[in-house]
């Protein structure tokens, strides 16, 4: 292919091709440039050496030189396909840092003549050496050299458009997972300020995670963070692993967004959310900086705008703090030991049996997992001690979804026990080992005050330290929690205890043992009993009566209401059953008759079947139930 044939082609004189192809082309209307360059590039045409300055002709070939082919993502497929698609050949180098290679590779493209080079410095002295390429007359796109006229990925940009997920997400305690000898470290920290400072949100140095200390769940803990935006996606699957270990659901209890490069983007989005770093169009914006250098001879730069999309949001939704409120229990948790016998024994006497279970119980988990089986998010608070029954503990728990992050291990003691005998009447006797449950301090409970931020309820009982039921009460009543207070194992209570109580729910044995006097049976002596405790600030007295059903006082007056119609097998959970179900529908929006009601049937289902934890009933079951005996008790007043 002569020039002749080129200028026969494209219709022109051989003296516009040949003032095309050696830039001195000013007075060619862009037209003409665009169709003879590109008969040019489809017939290869290369000018005789002997008609043409060499180092001025047009090759089509591009040179790409940068410090390291893998950190950019799919950079170099973007810039590579651009030039393809134009009509261009691609020379790749990398320098790997090193100044001298980097000279050896400068040296090889201008010897291939290319039209226009890529370049990435390896650093600031290396600039001067641009000057070879302009001896060839080779344009230059810079990457991430320290000029003006030079591309960078935006990371301020890309890393607040990731914090504005989080925001319209509703979050306002997020943080950054990061490394801070990151280059980009401070670019990202400042995108992650300037979401903050839009939306009037007041940065917080300690939110920030540092790959350096895997002190992560206490920190998440104390401050009460909601997510975590991650800049490596070896630390997001690190931080999930973490999370899952602590009973944390992702993304219910705490949101995660991966920042990735386009390359890992779709193996990592199977598990994460991930906002991958669009190098490819990068490279492709990069190369057609490049190719309107060397064909339109322009040079206005034009910066690259990177788009963040989450890739879908699996592990990113709204913290539990706008969702319906959760439920605190803060109680005793247990290794159960069940004795299933025909009747109890009498003073001195010894009597065999052959049934018995060990399970998780305490009136903590039981009330906990009451709570969950009735679909209401709920965090446990307490101790268990060191030994090996605390993995059936986290087992049981897991299984139910219920948050352990607030209980701890004391490795001083041994987990709580009790030892049930459950005759064949359903009637029964505990005894309970205390352990753990006794070294529950006011400390821990103040530890974890980030935990009763949007809760509803906080259950309490007494088989734990009384100083922990108080703090529990007293950090409730300042957050508007309402507390519901099952008393056990004592008998009396702080007055500072009951005047922080909403609802108190002794069964009448414990009322009469707290009011020193016999059991009552009549309404009127339920109704004195009932009076001490309002008049000492508690809101409401409900005294469960077994098979008796329950009565309630508060200050509009008393009431009684009949049990639900059931068998009973083992009446060891029925209490626990009746306070679950009474704060679920208490927070499904049912008035407090209503809810008593629900929960009779609730305790009525518990104590027809064996055991506690196996008992406790679930909301489709209990609700089933309901609406073919008493359809309208469902329907909220």
């Amino acid at each position: 292919m002569t020039i002749s044939e080129i200028a026969r082609l494209a219709g022109v004189s051989i003296s516009t091709v040949s003032k095309i192809m050696n830039h001195k082309d000013q007075n060619i209307t862009p037209e003409t440039r665009e169709k003879v360059l590109q008969i040019a590039k489809e017939y290869n045409y290369v000018p005789y050496a002997f008609a043409q300055n060499a180092s001025a002709s047009k090759t089509f070939l591009l040179g790409i030189l940068i410090k390291d082919c893998l950190q950019y993502g799919r950079l170099l497929d973007g810039a590579i396909e651009q030039a393809q698609q134009c009509g261009y050949r691609v020379i790749v180098c990398t320098s790997c840092g090193d100044r001298d290679l980097e000279l050896k590779h400068i040296a090889a493209l201008c010897k291939a003549k290319v039209d226009g080079v890529l370049w990435e410095p390896v650093c600031e002295e290396s600039l001067p050496r641009e000057k070879y390429f302009g001896e060839i007359n080779a344009c230059v796109t810079l990457l991430n050299a320290p000029r003006a006229d030079s591309f960078r990925m935006d990371y301020q940009a890309f890393i607040k458009d990731a914090a504005a997920q989080f925001l319209l997400h509703k979050h306002t305690r997020f943080s950054l997972l990061t490394d801070p000898k990151d280059p980009v470290y401070m670019e990202a920290l400042a995108g992650y300020k300037a979401a903050l400072f839009d939306n009037q949100i007041s940065f917080d140095t300690d939110s920030i995670l540092n790959i350096d200390s895997m002190e992560w769940i206490p920190k998440i803990k104390s401050l009460g963070l909601t997510g975590a935006i991650c800049m490596d996606y070896r630390h997001a699957t690190a931080l999930l692993a973490l999370l899952e270990q602590y009973q944390y659901k992702v993304p219910d209890d705490f949101s995660l967004l991966a920042i990735v490069d386009d390359r890992e983007a779709p193996v990592l989005a199977e598990c994460l959310s991930v906002m991958p770093i669009p190098f490819y169009r990068f490279g492709r914006h990069l190369c057609k900086h490049l190719l309107d250098q060397c064909e339109q001879h322009m040079t206005e730069y034009v910066p690259f705008i990177p788009d963040a999309v989450p890739s879908h949001f699996a592990t990113l939704d709204v913290p539990p703090t706008v969702k319906l409120p959760h439920i605190i229990v803060v109680g005793s948790i247990n290794i159960d030991t069940t004795l299933n016998i025909g009747r109890l024994p009498k003073l001195g006497e010894t009597i065999t049996t052959a049934r018995h279970t060990i399970t998780p119980g305490g009136k903590g988990i039981n009330q906990a997992v009451g709570v969950a089986k009735l679909n209401h998010k709920v965090m446990l608070l307490g101790n268990v001690g060191n030994d090996l029954e605390t993995g059936l503990i986290y087992s049981c728990l897991k299984e139910y979804g219920i948050d352990t992050a607030g209980i701890q291990k004391d490795k001083s003691s041994d987990t709580g026990r009790a030892y049930i005998q459950v005759q064949d009447s359903g009637e029964s006797t505990i005894t309970l080992l205390t352990g753990a449950n006794g070294t529950l301090s006011a400390k821990a409970i103040q530890d974890n005050r980030q935990m009763f931020h949007n809760c509803a309820y906080c259950l309490l009982q007494t088989e734990v330290a009384l100083e922990a039921v108080e703090a529990a009460a007293v950090i409730a009543r300042s957050q508007g929690v309402k507390t519901i207070l099952k008393p056990s194992s004592v008998t009396s209570l702080p007055d500072a205890l009951l005047q922080n109580t909403d609802i108190f729910l002794p069964n009448r044995a414990e009322m009469a043992i707290l009011c020193n006097e016999a059991p009552a049976f009549a309404p009127e002596d339920l109704s004195r009993q009932a009076d001490r405790f309002l008049q000492k600030g508690t809101g409401a007295v409900i005294i469960t009566l077994g098979g008796d059903g329950c009565f309630l006082k508060d200050q509009t007056g008393s009431m009684h209401f009949p049990a639900a119609d059931f068998i009973p097998m083992d009446k060891t959970g029925g209490s626990d059953a009746f306070i679950s179900a009474l704060t679920s529908y208490l927070l499904y929006g049912y008035d407090l008759p209503a809810a008593i009601r629900i929960a009779n049937y609730a305790a009525g289902f518990c104590i027809s079947r064996q055991g506690i934890v196996p008992a406790l009933i679930d909301q489709t079951s209990l609700e089933k139930y309901i609406q073919n005996v008493c359809p309208s008790l469902l329907q909220k007043p």
